[in-house]
């Protein structure tokens, strides 16, 4: 590899990327409405000269380099959070750009990083820094609400098993090898409804559910700490209550749990320790799911369980980033864990493909107002994936 010429490359490439992203967070596509932006991209890999353009039965978007025998994928999502209820200083979708910054809703999260995978893949093509690989570049859909369910969609349809994933979300340009995961539980408990000025003769599923939930603040606290990604938490987030008439008992109370983990939890444990909980034992414990329509009409869902990952630093990936992260920029990257959960969960928390994360921006200000990404982090994320891809 030369890092002179994947440099060089990148700010060829620079008004294209810049105007790209520009012109994809003018698209709004809030998680299910993607349509439009898909349609963008596919424009955008035909034009920069994909060796294939297609959409998956999903409607993922991809883009694919190269017909090596090894497997390189790229993935970033192309849809957003809302922005009701912020009071933006711009118009979140309309690209605003100033003082060396893109202002705008997806700027990192997540179509800023999917843009510079995009440029990345034309950069491999061009200086031919893959020769051995086949290189998937994948805008992925739905994460926002279900990470990890599109990319899975996209893989076991063409029966794609990667020798390595890159995880393009906002992580301050630091080398990402790990994040917590995630789960939704719900603890559904029955009542026996009666006329509330009888409510002795019944059984009030509301009482039922507190001392489980009294138990779980103090659960919550004793949660076993992880050494890489620290300690787990769970907490309620919201109570649903069946009832025949508010003059009556519920017939049953709903609560709904998230529950933040870590490698030392399982898809099995999740459920146990609470059943061990006081009236844990009186309330059926699932896993919730996720379902929605998506923009090409089809009824999507998932499971929301998506578990935490940790990829060892002297992990053959790792080491490939890092030592094409210090040819590229004469410096040593710094090597961490997010704190948000991503596609990852799916390619190595649940599959173990070796996977890496990385990209612009700063991870604090996704969701909020005023997103923004600094156009030379585009650059050098550019640059890192392409010179990523050289070094593997």
């Amino acid at each position: 590899m030369k890092s002179e010429d994947i440099l060089s490359a990148v700010q060829t490439e620079k008004n294209g990327l810049v105007n790209f992203l520009a012109d994809i967070v003018s698209i709004e596509s809030i998680t299910c409405n993607e349509e439009k932006v898909v349609n963008r991209v596919k424009k955008e890999m035909e034009f920069l000269a994909y060796d294939e353009v297609f959409t998956d039965k999903f409607g993922n978007i991809i883009g694919r380099v190269g017909s090596g025998s090894k497997i390189l994928v790229f993935d970033a999502h192309l849809d957003v959070v809302d922005v009701a209820g912020q009071d933006w200083d711009t118009d979140p979708f309309k690209a605003t750009v100033k003082d060396g910054r893109m202002f705008g809703r997806g700027t990192i999260d997540d179509k800023g990083p999917f843009a510079c995978t995009l440029y990345a893949g034309k950069i491999i093509k061009d200086l031919n820094l893959a020769d051995e690989y086949t290189v998937y570049v994948v805008g992925s859909i739905v994460e926002e609400e279900c990470e990890g369910l599109a990319l899975g969609a996209f893989l076991e349809e063409y029966n794609i098993k990667p020798d390595q994933v890159v995880i393009a979300e906002s992580s301050g340009l630091q080398i990402c090898r790990g994040h917590k995961g995630r789960a939704q539980i719900t603890a559904t408990f029955k009542g026996e409804s009666v006329h509330a000025s009888m409510h002795h003769n019944g059984v009030n599923p509301i009482e039922t559910a507190l001392p489980f939930l009294e138990a779980l603040i103090e659960f919550d606290k004793n949660i076993p700490e992880d050494k890489v990604l620290g300690q787990g938490h769970i907490t309620a987030v919201d109570t649903k209550c069946e009832s025949l008439s508010l003059s009556s008992l519920p017939t049953s109370t709903k609560v709904v749990l998230d529950r933040r983990i870590t490698t030392l939890d399982s898809y099995e444990s999740l459920i146990e320790e609470l059943k061990k909980l006081p009236n844990g034992d009186k309330c059926k414990l699932e896993y919730a799911v996720w379902n929605d329509n998506g923009y090409k009409g089809n009824n999507i869902s998932g499971e929301v369980y998506f578990p935490a990952w940790v990829i060892s630093e002297t992990h053959p990936i790792i080491q490939a980033g890092v030592e094409g992260y210090k040819e590229l920029f004469k410096k040593n990257p710094v090597v961490t864990t997010w704190g948000f959960s991503t596609n990852g969960n799916y390619t190595m928390g649940k599959n173990n493909f070796p996977t890496i994360g990385f990209g612009p921006g700063e991870m604090a200000l996704c969701h909020l107002a005023n997103e923004h990404v600094v156009i030379d982090d585009l650059l050098t994320a550019t640059a890192f994936y392409a010179g990523l891809a050289a070094s593997l």
